[in-house]
């Protein structure tokens, strides 16, 4: 059934945009990205999105003249979480049904899905463009894994208590992740009688058995959500995909143990807090490590070069009793994979040296692990 047949109304719209511009091609970008993920529900309504978006003309001018790459700048990822938040808070009943229906698996019609995004457009654009405004929010807990896996690498090497800085933490979900399980491969690291148990598909080297002390944590954004804030927390719902309990209920656990254990979140500008932080004396005896994950594809240029800087002006001063590492979970340059990329410093031979010690899942739900190479 065509679309002019579904909604009588946009048929006058329609044939100005036959042509697809890149909104619409985006839409089915990220809609064939989630569909290879699994999670068909999303694919569905990214499809239908696709489709009915002439029925939008202004949130589809506002795709089109998004200055910048629309994928780096996760313009799609947004306006789904919009929608989410749209169903989740029950304030249009049709996307609410259909995303309960998704939550056990049943998919509504293509053509019922259509007529209902075609209501929301004409209800709720301006919700869905605020959300396309605002910064993601994602705070993935389970990519704690990574960091977890590649602090015992390099505490396998010298085992000393770590000083953690992250950049974009979001709502500071990651700082806590020493009060978290991980069960990497074929050993496990943290507190397992946590209510956060963090278990992804692992493949390759099991990450050795290491000690792992995590002496401070703080962190910096440029929109930090606060955790004791029930819309902030919602907001961080919405950004988990329809139909993810297991995610749903791990941020729902974590948001718990930083209301009981707050994390510190900075607000500002992540290159100017990161000159800060590594200015301030290091005690002797401990590790410092950046950390960031799927937070540098937002970065202006600029940005991204005044972090890099700084990390190597003062890992040219690191020694082997106060060194400095950087830990990043992002996606390759031309994405096509994530990387988990360390880099350490120690005044050695190799130090300032990058290596790829895994590629994952983009919410981590599962590692190849390759590892450092250990002396």
């Amino acid at each position: 059934m065509s679309l002019p047949a579904l909604l009588p109304e946009c048929a006058e719209i329609l044939p100005e945009a036959e042509a697809e511009g890149r909104a619409e091609a985006q839409l089915r970008t990220e809609a064939q990205k989630a569909r290879a993920f699994g999670k068909f529900a999303v694919a569905a309504v990214l499809e239908s999105l696709a489709r009915v978006l002439p029925c939008a003309p202004r949130m589809r001018a506002s795709i089109e003249g998004w200055p910048g790459d629309l994928a780096g700048a996760g313009v799609i990822f947004r306006i789904n979480a919009g929608l989410h938040a749209l169903a989740r808070s029950g304030r249009h009943a049709g996307l609410q049904h259909i995303y309960s229906d998704a939550e056990i698996g049943d998919l509504a019609a293509p053509a019922a899905l259509d007529l209902v995004l075609i209501d929301v457009l004409a209800r709720h654009t301006p919700d869905l463009l605020q959300w396309m405004a605002g910064p993601t929010q994602t705070n993935e807990v389970a990519r704690v894994a990574g960091f977890t896996a590649a602090l015992l690498e390099l505490n396998a090497h010298a085992p000393l208590p770590a000083e953690l800085l992250e950049l974009g933490s979001s709502a500071g979900l990651n700082l806590n992740l020493a009060r978290y399980g991980c069960h990497l491969g074929g050993m496990d690291s943290g507190d397992m009688q946590s209510e956060v148990q963090i278990a992804p598909r692992w493949q390759g080297l099991t990450p050795p058995v290491a000690p792992l002390v995590v002496e401070r944590a703080v962190g910096v954004d440029l929109s930090p959500l606060d955790i004791r804030d029930n819309e902030d927390c919602e907001r961080l719902h919405a950004y988990i995909w329809a139909g993810e309990r297991e995610r749903t209920e791990r941020l729902r656990a974590a948001i718990a143990i930083a209301r009981e254990h707050p994390p510190q979140v900075d607000t500002g500008l992540a290159s100017r807090w990161l000159a800060r932080q590594l200015a301030a004396p290091q005690r002797e005896g401990t590790r410092r490590v950046v950390l960031h994950s799927m937070v540098v594809q937002y970065m202006p240029d600029v940005e991204r070069a005044t972090v890099d800087a700084a990390l190597s002006l003062a890992g040219a001063a690191a020694t082997p009793s106060r060194p400095l590492a950087r830990i990043g979970m992002e996606w390759s340059k031309d994405r096509s994979a994530v990387e988990l990329r360390v880099t350490s410093w120690d005044g050695g031979l190799t130090s300032g040296r990058t290596v790829v010690a895994a590629h994952c899942h983009p919410y981590a739900e599962w590692f190849d692990w390759h590892g450092l190479e250990r002396k």
